[in-house]
């Protein structure tokens, strides 16, 4: 029977057929295959699964090496094939023939000749292969193994032909796979200039070269943004001694004479300004100097990638923005909006005329009223920029203190805030769809650029322009906030058929801490300075709010019935309750007083209900005086001693004073007393005693 042929190459790799090796040659059993392959005696390369496919087995990898030595007699490995590991790795390296044809510049100025642009980019793109060949087999095969196979790799491009008998790949790369090792590692390190031969100066003009690159990037970072041709232009002038550079960053002063090279000063073209302008780190640096830090950022540099959290409530992010309309007055309404990142929901918003710290703080109460009514919870973290927040950043907005966590994002970052995205969305989704004029007159694209009307007068900058009442703007916004939050969320797989309402709702943090108005409103609530009234009530904005007990009065300090009193009004702009505070201890919380009707015969229930409760009230406190005036009046006992003389003077003396008083023993007879004198005569005997120490004072 007839032997078929059990080789071929995967990739770079010579494989034996594995089927081959127990059906057809019957070297092994399939179980033994199957053994041998758990035991890791047989690396497959290829599984066999799927139709028209078979297990290819790695040559090198069969052990015993008995096993390969009965697979060669039975089948002799060939010689004539090869497979060469570069071929299907070689890729063109454009910036390779743009360095070596234009931006590349011997000492003297002048450019490599063609034949020599070709060999060094040919030199650099089988470099770039044996990096992507080295960087796939490094972490499997032995190093010796890898350098074996490139440079056996490079030598056979080296020799290849078409049929006209030219070279395909012209280059000039080293044989060995010891120098070959050496030139790539110089190549990866020094880049496109190490492969440039000596005599065309890659040794003496590096030092130029970076000083010409140096020099450039100086220039073009300008604040006029210089186009090429002026650079070069100014470059010349420097060379001839007419301009002076200075090094912004380090204050060194550009010598003309670092610009020569065999007494010829060293030239360049606009090209060459051009390569060095567009490399990806002088584009960056030269973002960094000529652009803003804003558009720096957005640009150029790296930004974090983060997924959403999963609860609602887990972070609120806040921010400000100007409504895009104008008012009468050509100013716009400021408002500030606090999202819930999760669901995307505007959970707090707040309208103003000015930008200042009280919209920020109108912000969080609708948030707070929006969580209480609700009976949310309080917000894990909170994510605010500092322009605005900065005075709250020791109570309010102080880690821990009102909040869990609290992110303070870095100025001129909008890209950081969650806020700005959720922002952007709501302008053109729902602001767009329900009003007029949202855009901007400079934006890119048609259908959000605004149409503006220039006046031609004598100022030459007004514009025709609708503009709107204060109260119309902000009752636009809040009604494009409620078809924003009753919308579907843009998530539609994860929440389908669910509104950011309701993702809100349906996704609340577990670890959320209860809401306690209590604490909310001595941070951001409204506060009034009053006084308790009659041991009854204080009175707050016109309306009277009750104790909730007499026995409050005892938790006032002495001699001091004035209080502060913390309150956050509804949506209504009503007053359910304050919280009553002295001196930073918390006293109670008080409703608004409950009044009756004084008409028997129009007595409700309510009214029967209310009259009892301050019957009730007026009891205690009667109670709480009486026991307090016992206590008080307790006789008190006084032991002569001896020891000490002045002590037994003072009892001679106090019982001296106490012959002319008659103790009452009980308020019964405290009322019969009273009962004995008219008004008149406790009028007329005050008097009479008035006479009398005047006369004996006199």
């Amino acid at each position: 029977m007839q032997i078929s042929n059990p080789y071929e190459y995967y990739g770079p790799i010579l494989c034996i057929k594995g089927k081959w090796l127990y059906e057809e040659a019957k070297l092994i059993t399939n179980y033994m295959y199957d053994n041998y392959v758990m035991r890791g005696k047989l690396n497959v390369i290829r599984q066999g699964k799927g139709r028209g496919n078979y297990a290819l087995v790695e040559l090198d990898s069969i052990l015993p090496e008995t096993l390969k030595d009965e697979i060669e007699q039975i089948y002799p490995k060939p010689k004539d094939v090869t497979y060469n590991v570069l071929t299907d790795l070689i890729e063109p390296d454009n910036a390779a023939i743009r360095y070596f044809a234009t931006q590349y510049r011997k000492p003297e100025g002048g450019i490599l000749p063609p034949a020599k642009q070709r060999e060094y980019s040919t030199n650099a793109i089988i470099l770039n292969a044996c990096k992507k060949f080295y960087t796939r087999n490094v972490a499997r095969k032995k190093k010796g193994w890898i350098w074996d196979k490139l440079s056996q790799s490079v030598n056979d491009l080296a020799d290849m032909r078409d049929d006209f008998g030219e070279k395909v790949y012209v280059m000039n790369l080293p044989k060995t796979p010891i120098t070959l090792q050496r030139v790539y590692h110089t190549y990866h390190e020094e880049d496109y200039m190490s492969l440039v031969h000596g005599g065309f100066g890659n040794n003496n003009p590096r030092k130029i070269n970076a000083a010409i690159e140096k020099i450039i990037i100086s220039i073009a970072a300008m604040k006029n943004k210089p186009f090429n041709n002026w650079i070069v232009e100014m470059y010349l002038s420097f060379i001839a001694g007419n301009t002076e550079i200075v090094d912004k960053k380090t204050g060194e002063v550009f010598d003309p004479e670092d610009f020569y090279h065999k007494g010829a000063p060293v030239t360049f073209s606009e090209g060459t300004v051009w390569n060095y302008v567009n490399k990806p780190i002088n584009q960056a640096l030269l973002g960094k100097y000529r652009s803003g830090a804003h558009q720096y950022n957005s640009n150029h540099r790296p930004h974090a990638h983060r997924t959403p959290p999963k609860f609602s409530l887990s972070k609120i992010s806040l921010d400000d923005r100007d409504l895009p309309r104008k008012m009468s007055d050509g100013k716009r309404v400021k408002a500030y909006y606090a999202y819930d990142v999760a669901s995307g929901c505007i959970i707090g918003a707040s309208h103003s005329r000015d930008k200042d710290g009280k919209l920020f703080l109108d912000c969080i109460r609708d948030m707070l009223r929006f969580l209480g009514r609700n009976n949310y919870g309080v917000p894990m973290e909170m994510e605010v920029e500092h322009h605005i927040v900065q005075d709250y950043r020791n109570d309010l907005m102080k880690a821990g203190v009102a909040f869990p966590f609290v992110r303070w994002c870095n100025p001129g970052n909008s890209q950081e805030k969650r806020a700005e995205h959720l922002i952007k969305a709501k302008k053109y989704g729902y602001e767009k769809r329900y009003q007029e004029g949202i855009g901007r007159w400079y934006a890119k694209s048609e259908v959000h650029r605004t149409v503006t009307e220039k006046i031609f007068d004598s100022e030459n900058n007004n514009y025709k322009e609708r503009k709107y009442e204060y109260e119309r703007l902000v009752a636009d916004d809040y009604f494009t906030i409620m078809k924003y939050n009753h919308d579907q969320h843009p998530n539609k797989k994860k929440y389908p058929g669910k509104s950011r309402i309701q993702v809100l709702e349906e996704n609340m943090n577990p670890d959320c801490s209860k809401f306690d108005d209590v604490i909310w409103a001595k941070y951001v609530g409204d506060m009034r300075k009053t006084s308790i009234k009659r041991n009854q009530y204080l009175q707050v904005d016109y309306t009277q709010f009750a104790l909730p007990s007499a026995s409050v009065v005892q938790k006032l300090q002495p001699n001091n019935k004035e209080v502060q009193a913390y309150f956050i009004r509804t949506e209504e702009g009503e007053i359910e309750h304050v919280d009553v505070y002295q001196n930073e201890e918390y006293i109670c919380r008080c409703e608004p007083i409950e009044k009756f009707n004084e008409a028997t015969a129009e007595h409700t229930d309510e009214d029967r209900r209310i009259m009892l409760e301050q019957q009730k009230y007026i009891a205690h406190y009667d109670k709480i005086i009486k026991e307090a005036g016992e206590d008080k009046r307790t006789p008190l006992k006084i032991t002569e001693n001896s020891e000490y003389p002045e002590v037994v003077e003072a009892k001679e003396e106090i019982e001296y004073k106490q012959k002319a008083i008659t103790p009452l023993d009980s308020d019964d007879e405290f009322e019969k007393l009273m009962a004995e004198y008219s008004e008149e005569d406790t009028i007329e005997t005050s008097t009479a005693n008035l006479y009398s120490v005047q006369n004996r004072n006199n």
